[in-house]
């Protein structure tokens, strides 16, 4: 029987010539291949179009044409080994081989997986393991490990008595060769394929000297089509007696004369051509941003179909869909856009596989107690809010062993113990064929709670939970069935390997999002091509995973496709495969603003039309910008009149002021509550944090009298910060910072130290600092573990340090020569508290309560206020006011109105600073008195004349009475003290000022003049 061919470009019409071939063949028991499951849905939807059902045709993929011809022939049967089983042989085979130079390689996650999809390749190039360890033989020790492992994993594949689908797949060519008049004359149709393996072209081969085959290829004498796709034709065509029907081009096929020129041109090195008028059939789009690209797209998706586009008729190709696509899933759902992305999601990309992991690490794995907070982050397994908790406790008690967690978990109950039965029954289950079943049972268990429990997934995700606890349960009960060993590593890296379908089911009446490959079979009104990013769509050769092109050569394999080539081959697809209009749409900015590049396939395609674009690179890039639609970092909603929702146009009413033309009315109306709400949110500056209005508010404001100087502080470096932080209180989930933690160590050895000095004298002196530095060693060991635990590597460390700064600040001391001398009953002096001697020091409105770390006397009875800082740099002289200081002022004002005190000065005292130098005490000192104070070694400027220091004390008590009574007012418009927001500040996401910037606040309308 004669090959034929049919051979053409695009719109030459090869898809009409198949189907009419194959209904006029509907009396023989035709079968039609195609590359997927949906292609074959799309064909038998054409067969029947014409309302006559196509009686006796089958449409399938290879695989079953397979299955066919093995069931025509008699060739041996069955199940095949799935992949994720052979990728388990393949693991199995790396342990048994004896390897050196891969024996670091082999190791990595994806090694077995890599050397998987060799074998298949090489299964699928007919070429067994004895032919390639007889090519190595001849090469080197690289490529004789490469076929030893191939050899090992057909002995592994023989251990378990399997078939895989390339075994099954070469016995029913073996039995046609063997039995050709077992086929009958049934005709064969291929259609949809640009490249065939050379297991499929055997098939094909053997079935042509039965029955009529008829291939179908897209073919034109172009470098685009001949370069990644010539050999397929150029072997077929050598085929003896072989038919070719030529066909043409025809305008006809594409509406657009744009798009029909466009893809002709492409990749043309012919010379120079009149460019192409832009009838509409090419638009561009450039974004910045992935969310915006997403969102562009769904806007122009959105407008589509308000025209009356049918969903079906509109297709979004990513050249990795499994990667981008579930943000496009989630974007055009948001707009209310029926979509089915047809790729696969790693199963640790869903909450049920990432749950299950960290389940297996925590129960039988790693065994850390990040694992088992992580199983119980996954959606549904337990309420988020006592999960919180629960973390909260873990970080400050520094929990690392999953069995601590456990117990913690099952001890934090409010109803009594909780247990986690999953971790218990996995421990139980050890490994082998037990441990994959239990695991598979938790999969389902979790995935079904994904769905049910507290924070459980909605919407679509749902079925996509559901199906990869399914798909998992399922992957694992095949690892079972290959009755090899399965430790609790081999069970996570199956996991970890596994992909999940996003979309399963019927794509009719979806917009599809799809690869490049999925397009090829497949023609649209309405195609996006996105994310032209240069790197990505075409990507970067980075050689094979395990062959490099020479080694390929050297084991005489086929040559490995390119990755320029191929990309550039599934682009020039991707332009004929839309009729009426072609988007190409490209990142011009990242999420931050900053500039990426784009595919150089947009500026192919658009040098093809008029009007010719620039030159220059930075010319070119402004008038392609220009050109292109997209959205902007700062297009966070959309215009009123192009939102693709209900949702969104209450938002961009809200934004806008509302009333905005352009809008239907009747989407309009039945925006209801949402565009009011959205409205109230967006008026009167209420998206901008400002002063408090609400009246049960303010009284409570109103009745707060005490305050402590560090708030005060706070308040002045930032009214908004210091009401988040005091009133509104944000717990935090993890320890104290270092830095304060060892501060309040060191301030209460100091204060140890000082009540009871353990020499005469009450400060350390060159002769008694021996005794100083053990009595505070002493002590840091003694009041130290409490907050810092020995046992953890990290916190003895900082323990370690904590001594270290204190004893340097002993050192410092006896070397300061100086007649104040601290007073023992003045050591931690309380002021304003229920249990202190002294009342608040009254200022205004209100007081001030707190507790002065120490207090010096002089020979005249002065008094030297100090103040232990737990960090490296403080503040002193005339403008400490000026930066929010306002502590050391306070205290000395109480040392004088409460106690009496006649005042010589006060001083910071850096703790946290690891050099003599910078533990210089900075300040207010009398200048009167430098003398006294010389021996402290204060700076210059820190020295006033008494009027001078009078008036600083002064200037802060009346700060202070300032901030008391804003705060009682409820004063707390974001204020930064410096203009700009500090980079230790954690609140932006509640204030929401731009950090870094100055910006003004806004006004009330009766600030504004007339």
């Amino acid at each position: 029987m004669p090959l034929k061919l049919i051979i053409g470009p695009p719109n030459s019409g090869r898809t009409g010539a198949v189907l009419d071939a194959f209904r006029a063949a509907a009396a023989r028991d035709p079968v039609l291949v195609v590359p997927t499951v949906d292609d074959v849905e799309r064909f038998e939807e054409e067969l029947t179009r014409e309302g006559a059902a196509v009686i006796g045709a089958r449409a399938g993929t290879f695989k079953e044409l397979f299955s066919l011809v093995a069931r025509a022939t008699d060739a041996p049967g069955g199940p095949a080994l799935s992949r994720i089983q052979r990728r388990r042989l393949a693991r199995e085979a790396l342990s048994r081989a004896k390897l050196r130079l891969l024996a670091a390689s082999s190791g990595r996650e994806g090694f077995p997986a890599a050397l998987e999809d060799l074998i298949s390749e090489l299964q699928a190039a007919l070429i067994d393991p004895a032919a390639l360890a007889e090519r190595a033989a001849e090469a080197g020790e690289y490529e004789r490990e490469i076929a030893g492992l191939y050899v090992a994993f057909a002995e592994v594949r023989e251990e378990v008595g399997r078939h895989d689908e390339h075994t099954l797949a070469a016995a029913a060519t073996s039995a046609l060769r063997s039995r050709p008049d077992a086929w009958g004359a049934r005709p064969v149709f291929l259609y949809g394929f640009d490249d065939l393996t050379r297991e499929q072209l055997e098939l094909v081969f053997e079935l042509a000297r039965s029955c009529p085959v008829t291939v179908a290829l897209p073919w034109e004498d172009r470098q685009t089509l001949t370069g990644a796709r010539g050999a397929l034709f150029a072997e077929l065509r050598d085929v003896e007696g072989v038919a070719i029907e030529r066909l043409e081009s025809v305008p006809r096929f594409t509406r657009s004369s744009t798009l029909f020129e466009l893809e002709r041109r492409f990749g043309d090195l012919a010379a120079e051509q009149e460019p192409i008028d832009n009838d509409g059939g090419l638009a561009l789009l450039a974004s910045a941003g992935d969310l915006a690209e997403a969102e562009a797209v769904g806007g122009e998706v959105a407008r589509l179909l308000h025209d009356g586009v049918r969903p079906g008729e509109i297709a979004i190709v990513l050249r990795d869909p499994g990667s981008a696509g579930p943000l496009y899933g989630r974007v055009l759902s948001r707009f209310g856009i029926p979509v089915a992305v047809q790729a696969d999601l790693a199963a640790t990309r869903t909450g049920t596989g990432a749950g299950l992991i960290a389940l297996l690490e925590a129960a039988v794995g790693r065994r850390r107690a990040d694992d088992l907070l992580a199983y119980l982050r996954t959606p549904g397994i337990a309420s988020p809010s006592s999960v919180d908790w629960f973390q909260r406790r873990l970080l400050r008690g520094r929990v690392r062993t999953a069995d601590e967690a456990l117990s913690s978990w099952a001890d934090g109950g409010e109803n009594g113990s909780r247990r986690l039965p999953g971790v218990e029954k996995l421990r139980s289950a050890g490994s082998g064929p037990a441990l994959l079943h239990e695991a598979g049972r938790q999969a389902r268990w979790i995935a079904e709670a994904t769905i049910r429990g507290e924070g459980a997934v909605a919407g679509e995700e749902r079925a996509l939970e559901l199906r990869a606890g399914a798909e998992i349960e399922r992957a694992l009960g095949e690892l079972a069935d290959l009755d090899l060993p399965a430790s609790p590593a081999d069970v996570i890296g199956a996991i970890s390997g596994l992909e999940v379908p996003i979309w399963r089911g019927p794509t009719e009446g979806r917009v599809r999002v799809i690869s490049p490959y999925r397009a090829r079979a497949r023609r649209v009104a309405h195609l996006f091509v996105c994310s032209m990013q240069d790197g990505e769509f075409p990507r970067r050769d980075t050689g094979g995973p395990l062959l490099s092109d020479d080694a390929r050569a050297a084991l005489a394999l086929p040559p490995r496709k390119k990755a320029e080539i191929e990309d550039r081959y599934l682009f020039s697809v991707c332009l004929s495969r839309p009729k009426e209009r072609l988007w190409l749409s490209w990142r011009s900015a990242d999420d931050e603003g900053g500039a990426t590049a784009r595919s150089p396939f947009v500026d192919e395609a658009r040098e093809l039309l008029a009007p010719p674009l620039p030159r220059e690179t930075e010319e070119r890039d402004e008038a392609l910008v220009a050109e292109a639609g997209g959205r902007g970092l700062a297009d966070s909603v959309f215009t009123p009149g192009s939102a693709p929702s209900e949702d969104e146009l209450a938002r961009a009413e809200a934004a806008s002021g509302g009333d905005a033309p352009g809008v239907d009315e009747g989407i309009r109306a039945r925006t209801g509550a949402r565009l009011e709400a959205a409205r109230l949110r967006a008026s009167g500056g209420r998206l901008r944090p400002g002063p408090l209005s609400l009246e049960p508010v303010l009284e409570r404001m109103r009745s707060q009298e005490l305050f402590g100087p560090s708030t005060l502080e706070e308040y002045a470096e930032c009214p908004y910060r210091w009401f988040v932080d005091h009133e509104l209180r944000p717990q935090r989930i993890g320890p104290e910072d270092e830095p304060l933690t060892s501060g309040q160590i060191a301030h209460q050895v100091l204060e140890g130290l000082y009540a009871k000095p353990p020499a005469p004298e009450g400060r350390p002196t060159p002769e008694t600092l021996p005794v100083w530095l053990n009595r505070a060693s002493e002590l840091v060991t003694e009041l130290g573990p409490g907050k810092l635990p020995r046992e953890r590597a990290d916190t003895a460390a900082a323990l370690r340090r904590v001594e270290g700064l204190v004893l340097a600040f002993l050192a410092d001391e006896a070397r300061t020569p100086t007649p104040f001398r601290p007073a023992p009953e003045l050591a931690e002096a309380r002021f304003g508290f229920d249990d202190s001697e002294k009342g608040a020091l009254p200022l205004g409105s209100g007081g001030v309560h707190g507790q002065i770390d120490r207090i010096d006397l002089g020979p005249g009875g002065q008094a030297l206020v100090q103040d232990y800082k737990s960090g490296a740099r403080v503040e002193g002289g005339k403008r400490m006011l000026e930066k929010g200081k306002l502590q050391l002022q306070l205290y000395l004002l109480a040392a004088r109105e409460l106690w009496g005190l006649d005042l010589a000065g006060g001083l910071y005292r850096p703790l946290g600073a690891r050099n003599e130098a910078d533990r210089k005490p900075k300040g207010l000192l009398r200048k009167s008195l430098r003398a006294e104070l010389s021996g402290l070694d204060p700076r210059p400027g820190d020295h006033l004349d008494d009027e001078d220091f009078d008036d600083a004390l002064e200037e802060a008590g009346a700060r202070a009475e300032e901030i008391i009574a804003a705060i009682q007012a409820g004063d707390i418009g974001r204020r930064p003290i410096t203009g700009a927001c500090p980079s230790y500040c954690h609140f932006q996401s509640i204030c929401r000022r731009e950090r870094g910037l100055s910006e003004d606040e806004p006004v009330s309308d009766d600030e504004v003049e007339e």
